[in-house]
């Protein structure tokens, strides 16, 4: 490549061809695939496996054509590697080294989805990379991250769709995501949250601003609209399936129904929210794609050649630098997590008073992903009472402890009362009272193991993991959830046998999580 005279960014500067163009973009985004496989597979598992995140296998190729469209603007501008871009590039490469040596899968992705488009910045350089800022930008919706809203969006589709059921003059009682009116109970259950209406609405309206929209306030207005407006839709939809289900006896909406009604709805609201677009948009003859300081640039004929100057040199030997030390980094924390054919993880029997039984299902359908080992206990008190336990263990580097995805019940068919107050300092446990829609109650507790020591609270055991594998040790983990069936007129009584029986085998079943580790 051939360079360019000076054109008021240095006479030190290039412009590349389109297929010198494409050459670098293919480089940077292999070597990125390369050494960060491990988060990029797990992604991808996660794109495939979620219907809330399937959109994402759509992104990179997406961020790659927008790139297309603006390629006469970006091979224009002169490339200028940009070798101070390594500020943002180090915290990154640490974000995913904690994440890698804790298994926190959302800072893997969050580092390396973020971290693409800062090495496009740096090899390409502040000037060409404003050309195609969006697009890089755009990127980002490939980390799998939104998850943690369903809850929020199911107090906020709750709250307002029994509001109007109000207004609308039917009888309706709410406990928790539980809402009753006199033909039957409705669960507003993870599905119905509307977390997929939502991160859809939000991709889509940021891809219709910035290609149909030029004003600021315009487009900031518009993705505002596609934040606000499909929340709003589904307290709609609650509110009409209730409706529906209300007027109709019970015969339609229910079941399967309303899932199938749901993706019609979702459809209808997609198509207001663009036509809602196309009345904000300007008015004016559609513009180029190009902005005029892009075609006066364009006039500037791109002259290919084969020679690098010291600017894109440089621009590849921090590229060259930055992946090898963190693939290097990368080796040295994965030597810390052990194999899994190493050894083999067993539970020990350690109570005559134990029905123990992998074909034993418990009641309140725990639903932990993936452990190196688990089972089921039930175990027969003298008393009228039975308590279940579930106990999962996690050998380093096989499976993720501490996950938005690990359950202890299933939220579609129980969900959260309240969180009991606990007085235990000593021997750190939670207790939740949980229902189910025919109105049954149980009362669940539940703590982390890691090493020596518990833990009630799932982001301390997980700093704990992280802090661990960093410093070269391999952080097995594990998990004890117990519940017992109780009713709410001596819900205290129960409580506090409740605590007693965990007193007494607090170590017993700590232990056995502990010496399942080889």
């Amino acid at each position: 490549m051939q360079e360019q005279p000076a054109t008021g960014s240095g006479a030190n500067s290039l412009r590349l061809s389109f297929t010198a163009m494409i050459t670098l973009m293919l480089v940077v985004l292999s070597g990125w695939a390369l050494v960060f496989y491990d988060g990029l597979s797990s992604a991808v598992s996660i794109w495939y496996g979620s219907d809330i995140f399937n959109h994402c296998m759509f992104v990179l190729p997406g961020a790659f054509y927008l790139m297309y469209l603006k390629r006469d603007a970006l091979l224009s501008a002169p490339v200028k590697p940009s070798l101070w871009t390594l500020i943002f590039i180090v915290p990154l490469v640490a974000l995913y080294a904690v994440g890698l040596a804790g298994d926190v899968q959302i800072f893997m992705h969050a580092a390396m989805f973020t971290l693409l488009p800062v090495l496009y910045w740096m090899v390409l350089g502040t000037q060409a990379a404003s050309k195609v800022l969006f697009p890089l930008v755009f990127i980002l919706f490939c980390i799998p991250v939104g998850e943690e809203l369903v809850p929020y969006l199911q107090q906020i589709a709750a709250t307002f769709s029994v509001q109007l059921l109000e207004l609308s003059g039917v009888p309706v009682f709410r406990s928790g995501l539980y809402i009753e009116i006199p033909k039957g109970r409705f669960l507003v259950a993870e599905a119905c949250s509307g977390i997929s209406f939502f991160i859809a609405s939000l991709v889509i309206g940021s891809l219709y601003a910035y290609l149909n929209m030029r004003a600021p306030w315009r487009r900031t207005t518009f993705v505002l609209l596609s934040i606000i407006f499909p929340v709003a839709a589904n307290i709609v939809r609650v509110y009409g399936i209730i409706m529906i289900a209300h007027v109709s006896d019970m015969k339609y909406a229910v079941g399967a129904d309303h899932l199938i009604y749901g993706w019609f709805f979702f459809a209808f609201v997609i198509i207001c929210l663009l036509a809602l677009g196309e009345l904000i948009r300007e008015r004016a003859q559609k513009q180029s794609d190009e902005s005029p300081e892009d075609v006066n640039q364009n006039s500037s004929a791109t002259v290919p050649g084969d020679s690098l100057n010291q600017y894109a040199k440089a621009g590849f030997a921090g590229l060259a630098g930055v992946l090898v030390v963190s693939l290097a980094w990368f080796q040295f924390i994965g030597a810390a997590i052990p194999s899994s054919s190493e050894s083999e993880y067993r539970f020990t029997r350690f109570s005559q008073n134990i029905v123990d039984s992998i074909s034993t299902r418990l009641p309140w359908q725990v639903k932990y992903r993936r452990p190196t080992s688990e089972r089921y206990l039930l175990i027969k008190e003298n008393t009228a009472r039975d308590v279940t336990v579930y106990q999962a263990f996690y050998a380093a580097g096989q499976g993720e402890l501490i996950s938005s995805i690990n359950r202890f019940y299933d939220q579609d068919n129980w969900t959260k009362v309240e969180d009991r107050q606990v007085a235990s300092d000593s021997e750190p446990y939670a207790i939740e009272l949980i229902s189910s829609p025919t109105g049954q109650l149980r009362l669940m507790a539940y703590w982390f193991v890691l090493s020596k020591t518990t833990y009630n609270n799932q982001q301390e055991t997980k700093i704990a993991q992280i802090a661990k594998t960093l410093a070269g040790e391999a952080a097995h983990g594990g998990v004890v959830a117990l519940s017992v069936e109780v009713e709410r007129r001596d819900l205290e009584g129960q409580q506090v046998w409740l605590e007693k029986f965990i007193r007494e085998h607090y170590q017993t079943f700590s232990n056995d999580v502990r010496q399942s580790t080889p």
